[in-house]
């Protein structure tokens, strides 16, 4: 009777056994189907984006939020209405500067934790380790400047290609 019931066990080890390859080969291949972006390479090997793929400039969610007449610019105005306004948020212990902790908080919590939005040197343009109000504005105005000169930001300046004619910074990413 130990004969048979060890010759059972052995058996079902066997058939375990040979199923666990199946189970793992599916695994790999649902691992296999993730989706990717497709880019051609160009001559050289460099890979090329595919045309039309779009990206939103550094903090372009909280420049967005800051139109407050809803007619797709926000204006210089609006963005030291909208930067104030921000400051207010991200001085979370209300002592009328924001420290890097804070400011790291505060961007995380807009979608922008990865971004420019959330290195305190953005702001800090006196390097004391606090952004007051005023530095807070201006850096959002600084920034603003940098997407479109003029000052005032319209939503298509939000939004960028990833390919830009003539951009050759991204060309070997």
């Amino acid at each position: 009777m130990k004969g048979f019931s060890l010759a059972v066990v052995a058996g079902a080890f066997a058939v375990l056994a040979g199923a666990l390859p199946a189970v793992a080969q599916e695994q790999t291949v649902e691992v296999d189907r993730i989706d990717r972006v497709t880019g051609a390479p160009s001559p050289g090997g460099i890979f090329r984006p595919p045309e039309g793929v779009k990206v939103v400039s550094p903090g372009a969610l909280i420049y967005a939020s800051f139109d407050r007449n809803f007619d797709g610019v926000i204006s210089v105005e609006e963005i030291a209405a909208g930067a104030a306004a921000a400051f207010d948020v991200a001085d979370k212990n209300r002592d009328g500067f924001v420290t890097g902790f804070e400011q790291t908080d505060w961007a995380a919590r807009m979608s922008s934790g990865g971004d420019v939005m959330a290195n305190a040197m953005t702001f800090d343009i006196d390097l004391d380790r606090q952004v007051t109000r005023g530095e807070f504005v201006a850096g959002f105005k600084r920034l603003a400047g940098q997407i479109n000169p003029s000052g005032d930001l319209t939503f298509i300046d939000l939004v960028r290609s990833l390919n830009r004619p003539g951009d050759q910074s991204g060309a070997g990413r």
